[in-house]
Formats: C-alpha cells, structure tokens, sequence
C-alpha cells in the first residue's frame, strides 16, 4: 500500500477530516505503510504527499479532507505540551505563528526548548534553557517573532529598576538573548526566520493591523525557502 493509498483508507474509515499531524500518528500506529528506512511518518510527510494529490485530498492549513469531505468537521485532539493547535489568542505572537503553521502545513513546537540553548546561570549556578517562538523539526526550522520590546526601549516590558541574572535588566538581558539565538541555533544547523511587527501594517502602538490575506502573503514571502 503506498502512503497516499494508507492516507485515503484512514480518511475513509474515520468519515472525518484529520490534521496532517493526527494522520501521521494514526498511520505509525496501524503500519499500513512503512517507510524503507522504518523511520516513523512524519506530519511534513503527509503535508507533500496530499499536497501532490489534490485530485484525492482538499487542504485547508494542517487539515486534510478527502474530496467532498467538510473541513471544518475535523477532531481535535490533545498534543504534546510543547505543541499547540490554533489558538483564539488575539496576541500578535499567536495569530503570526498560526499563519507561519497554516503556510507551512504543520504544526510547530511553540516555546520549544533545547538541551544546547541555554541561559545565563543564577546565583546557584543553575541555567535556565532559553525557549524559541516555535520550532519545525522537519525542517530544521524555528521562527521568532519580534514584537517592538525586541528592537526598542519598553518600560513595561523592561524592567528598568529590576536586575536580571545576567546583572542588567530586562531589556538588555533580551537583547543579549535575541543575539544568542542567531549565533549558537545555526551552529546546530538550524535555521532561524525572525519576523517583526514591522514586516506587517501596524498601528501606533506596534500592533499588527490583521489582514490574514495580506499577511499571509507577507508570511509566505519571509518562508519562502521553506515552502515545497
């Protein structure tokens, strides 16, 4: 059975639309198709392959359906802790993040964590692991979003009369953070996209004025390199 075939079988048995990430699962759990390598199928996988088949699948960001299927009737189901599904969150971070998930058709790791990213030590000596935006494994891929206390002075965010860890305060310290990202996540061959508030139409308070249709455009252009 190819893996378009096992895709097809798994729609038509659950009568129901499925996320590219719930197929995967569903389809390392019943071996209907197995990868040469015996390698597990990732949701990356499952976003090509329909992709390469419209005349079987219709797609609506991270949720496939078979022709004649409705979207909108897809399960929801738990994730890991470090995965979220589209949140209702009116915050610029989220409604970005969830266009980059629906552009790139899967599902990000959000405040991702690595052993190798860490941050300054405390009195204790003890490290905390800085968190990324979101992470794509199958691409190797992070993006950060850069809401305007990433590129100028904030005294809310900043903290300006309160030392950080690191002995000075908020602000700098996430300065200092922003630049560790660029330079130890491409030691690890992992790409980082950073995307601001800039890159989108925005109101006086640096809040992005939404335009899903234009800004998914915007999205898909800083992707680009990422979109197969």
């Amino acid at each position: 059975m190819t893996l378009h075939e096992a895709i097809e079988k798994l729609l038509r048995q659950t009568e129901r639309p499925m996320t590219t990430q719930q197929i995967a699962d569903d389809l390392n759990k019943n071996n209907w198709y197995q990868k040469k390598d015996r390698s597990k199928i990732t949701a990356y996988q499952i976003h090509r392959r329909t992709n390469n088949y419209a005349n079987l699948f219709n797609r609506n960001g991270t949720t496939v359906s078979l022709s004649g299927q409705t979207a909108d009737k897809a399960i929801k189901v738990s994730t890991k802790p470090t995965s979220q599904t589209t949140t209702t969150s009116d915050k610029d971070e989220h409604y970005v993040l969830d266009l980059c998930d629906k552009v790139l058709g899967l599902t990000s790791s959000r405040q991702h964590k690595f052993d190798f990213l860490l941050g300054d030590p405390n009195s204790k000596g003890v490290a905390a692991k800085l968190p990324v935006d979101s992470f794509y494994e199958e691409l190797n891929l992070v993006v950060e979003y850069r809401e305007r206390q990433h590129t100028e002075s904030v005294n809310f965010f900043d903290k300006p009369n309160r030392m950080t860890v690191s002995g000075v305060h908020r602000g700098e310290q996430r300065r200092i953070y922003d630049e560790r990202r660029r330079e130890i996540l491409p030691k690890h061959k992992i790409n980082l996209v950073e995307i601001s508030f800039t890159d989108f139409n925005h109101d006086r308070q640096k809040r992005i004025i939404k335009n899903p249709k234009l800004d998914e455009a915007t999205i898909k252009q800083k992707l680009n390199d990422f979109l197969r």
